[in-house]
């Protein structure tokens, strides 16, 4: 059964595809099927109690420098669009991070 995963993460752009856990867990799920999603945690909020993100998809492939491709942004409804998140966040532990963790907490 194929899922959709939104991954909560630094910038893709940014990352280094050797050593990024996040990124090998992205090749590892769209290898098995599964749809990806990205997201920055400052495109997360709450809107009368719906935890929403506007993100991506992607596709990731390991390529320097063209590690993956972006779609367009929408909003996606955290607990109906998707069935996984993972919250992939570099440090540091800050406001951010706590916030986030709060938001996803109403995720049933």
């Amino acid at each position: 059964m194929a899922l959709t995963v939104a991954v909560q993460m630094d910038p893709i752009q940014s990352i280094n595809i050797t050593g990024d856990s996040t990124f090998a867990m992205m090749l590892e799920a769209q290898a098995r099927g599964h749809s990806l999603w990205h997201y920055h945690v400052k495109h997360l909020s709450m809107h009368a109690g719906r935890v929403l993100a506007h993100a991506q998809p992607v596709t990731v492939r390991r390529e320097h420098g063209n590690h993956f491709t972006l779609g367009e942004t929408v909003e996606l409804d955290l607990e109906k669009d998707v069935d996984v998140v993972l919250m992939r966040q570099d440090p540091p532990f800050d406001m951010a991070y706590i916030t986030a963790t709060h938001i996803l907490q109403h995720i049933h």
